[in-house]
């Protein structure tokens, strides 16, 4: 067990101590707390993707920013154009956003790897909209503008999705292990930590179970992984002697 699923495990029984007191929170108070604690840890942990970017890649700083501000516009563009096709395609990012910081040392072609990214973050949004149907239905009613995008959820698709990519991504994570790109030990290690993944989905409101895995098993993760990268890129800095 790593240092990250040990907060996340007492995250859990913190979080299951302040429902058995108050019963119920509203989703007033979940997007309040949860919108708090994702953009204090949320923020930070992409602040300096841009930074990251430019030492692995060889690209000028207009061309990044044209392509980034380029994106950021269309993507407004269409959520007013196309709403189901934007919320799809932001899920798909997602996933592979999260795929590829959980996964990132491993060590496969593109092609295999990209698709592991894949198919292990659409498994934990799939597992996300499974155990909250429900919830994501009267949360999507809160808002008018919301509304349309209800047949997301339909619960056939979500949960042959829900069943196909988990096994898909169990699967997989054995496959590396016979392949001899993960050890046994973590092998173990991330099928706990799926296993917790389910428990806190399946326990606690949409909101409030995203958020604890975006902010203790994403976020600070990846800010963990940040400083790792810039420890080897520049050992000598007096900011780690000190």
């Amino acid at each position: 067990m790593n240092f990250f699923t040990f907060i996340y495990i007492i995250g859990i029984f913190i979080l299951l101590n302040i429902f058995e007191g108050f019963k119920e929170i509203s989703i007033e108070n979940q997007l309040l707390y949860s919108s708090l604690s994702i953009l204090l840890f949320g923020i930070p942990h992409g602040a300096i993707d841009h930074i990251i970017f430019f030492k692995k890649r060889n690209i000028t700083q207009l061309k990044f920013y044209l392509i980034y501000l380029g994106l950021i516009i269309g993507f407004v563009l269409m959520w007013h154009i196309a709403p189901v096709l934007s919320l799809v395609l932001f899920l798909l990012i997602s996933a592979f956003h999260f795929g590829e910081s959980q996964f990132e040392d491993i060590r496969l072609n593109k092609i295999l790897k990209n698709s592991f990214y894949f198919f292990w973050g659409i498994a934990l949004l799939a597992t996300l909209i499974f155990y909250n149907l429900k919830e994501l239905a009267n949360v999507t009613a809160y808002f008018d503008d919301t509304l349309i995008l209800e047949k997301v959820y339909d619960i056939k698709n979500v949960t042959i999705l829900f069943y196909f990519t988990n096994i898909v991504t169990l699967s997989s994570m054995i496959m590396l292990f016979i392949y001899k790109k993960i050890k046994i030990e973590r092998l173990l290690s991330e099928f706990f930590l799926l296993f917790l993944i389910h428990v806190t989905f399946y326990l606690f409101p949409f909101i409030i179970g995203f958020t604890l895995y975006f902010v203790v098993l994403h976020s600070l993760k990846v800010m963990q992984d940040e400083i790792e990268f810039f420890k080897k890129d520049n050992p000598n800095s007096l900011f780690w002697i000190s």
